[in-house]
């Protein structure tokens, strides 16, 4: 499955509200941001007798269309980097859907709560794109 393909499912299937999904940046960042509320939810001790399925197909969806989406020829080490909390993330889900435990799904909720800021920071530079 291609990125737009993906991208366009997660879309349709999660009922994401985009007003301009030809914007990548917008579009990376609604990615994240879903996946943080899913691993919030997941995380949250509240919802332990909940079934929590959807969220996590839901967060796996997201970490796929995340990692992806890296372009590793012109991102370097940032798309290294991320690469590897990505799959971190992913990792900590496994063993959480596994034992019903949140493990270290906070430690990715507080990672990602800083890269959407500056996600969100690059988008409000003068030009609105990222630099490349």
């Amino acid at each position: 499955m291609n990125y737009a393909l993906a991208r366009s499912k997660y879309i349709h299937d999660h009922r994401v509200q985009v007003n301009d999904i030809a914007d990548p940046h917008a579009t990376i960042l609604i990615v994240m941001q879903e996946l943080n509320k899913n691993l919030r939810k997941i995380a949250d001790p509240a919802n332990r007798s909940l079934d929590l399925r959807e969220h996590f197909t839901k967060a796996f969806t997201a970490i796929y269309i995340l990692e992806t989406s890296l372009d590793f020829e012109r991102g370097g080490e940032i798309a290294e980097n991320l690469f590897r909390l990505y799959e971190y993330c992913r990792h900590q889900l496994l063993q959480a859907f596994a034992s019903k435990q949140d493990n270290s799904l906070e430690s990715c909720v507080v990672m990602l709560d800083e890269i959407i800021q500056s996600w969100e920071a690059i988008k409000k530079r003068p030009g609105g794109q990222p630099t490349r």
